[in-house]
C-alpha cells in the first residue's frame, strides 16, 4: 500500500522525504562525516549539492525524490 504525504499528497518511498522525513538513529552525514541531529540536517557540504527546489513549498534537496514537486535548480 502507497503511503501518503499528511501535508502535500505525495507519495512517501522508504526515504520519506522532507514534509515527512524517516528518522534514522546514529547515521552520518554522506557529506561531513558527523551524526545527524535530526533528518533535515543541512551541512555545508551538502548545502553544495543541492540541486533540486520544491516547486510547492520552497525546500531544496540534493535528490528529487525527497520532494513533493521538484524542479531542477538551473
Amino acid at each position: 500500500m502507497e503511503k501518503k504525504c499528511p501535508t502535500c499528497q505525495g507519495t512517501i518511498n522508504e526515504k520519506g522525504h522532507l514534509c515527512v522525513p524517516v528518522e534514522k538513529n546514529d547515521e552520518k552525514c554522506d557529506w561531513c562525516g558527523s551524526l545527524i541531529p535530526n533528518a533535515r540536517h543541512l551541512c555545508s557540504a551538502k548545502v553544495k549539492e543541492l540541486s533540486y527546489i520544491c516547486n510547492s513549498c520552497g525546500r531544496t534537496a540534493v535528490d528529487a525524490d525527497h520532494l513533493c514537486h521538484p524542479e531542477k535548480i538551473q
